[in-house]
């Protein structure tokens, strides 16, 4: 179970970091983006993050939409 935790935690930071990336923005308000975005739309924050990354890491896996981000919130307008 530990590893579960920590799996997820560490996709989590991940998600986080790409956000802040591709962003421009501090760690702190790319978290508030991933979770902001995750409860609008009734995501889990882990499978958000999955998708944060994957948009990362394969061509295939593009930024979801709804993470949009315009400097005060984050909108479905891509």
């Amino acid at each position: 179970m530990g590893t579960d935790v920590n799996g997820r935690d560490a996709v989590l930071e991940h998600a986080r970091g790409v956000l802040a990336e591709r962003f421009g923005v501090g760690i702190g308000t790319a978290d508030k983006i991933l979770r902001d975005c995750a409860r609008a739309h009734g995501q889990g924050l882990s499978e958000l993050a999955v998708a944060v990354v994957a948009s990362c890491t394969t061509d295939s896996a593009p930024l979801p939409r709804r993470l949009h981000w315009n400097g005060k919130e984050t909108n479905e307008a891509a």
